[in-house]
């Protein structure tokens, strides 16, 4: 079973225009274990692959997070003894990019 991102996403590429502020970010994606964590703002779900923000290790700007594409196959296929290590965040709500960071860039 893989992870259930919400069928509202947009199509990728379809807030080009929007400033990265003010891009609606629809789902939340964690690492377990881990401070890893992306926040989707875009997603073709034909090739399994979203843009948004990725918080690798939880620094914000200073330690490298940044916008781009991921694939969700290969967050699917993280295992730690046949466990999957990523899980969708149920309790996440959409919202504005800008509302989701801290100023330094860390995710809330």
């Amino acid at each position: 079973m893989g992870l259930k991102l919400p069928t509202n996403l947009p199509p990728l590429d379809s807030t080009d225009s929007t400033p990265f502020a003010e891009k609606s970010i629809v789902a939340r994606i964690f690492a377990l274990g881990s401070t890893a964590t992306w926040l989707i703002a875009e997603y073709d779900p034909e090739e399994k692959v979203a843009f948004g923000y990725a918080d690798l290790f939880g620094q914000g700007s200073s330690g490298g997070a940044e916008w781009g594409y991921v694939s969700i196959e290969e967050l699917e296929s993280l295992k730690f003894m046949g466990i999957p290590r990523v899980e969708l965040d149920a309790h996440f709500s959409p919202r504005r990019f800008a509302e989701c960071v801290r100023s330094d860039g860390t995710i809330l």
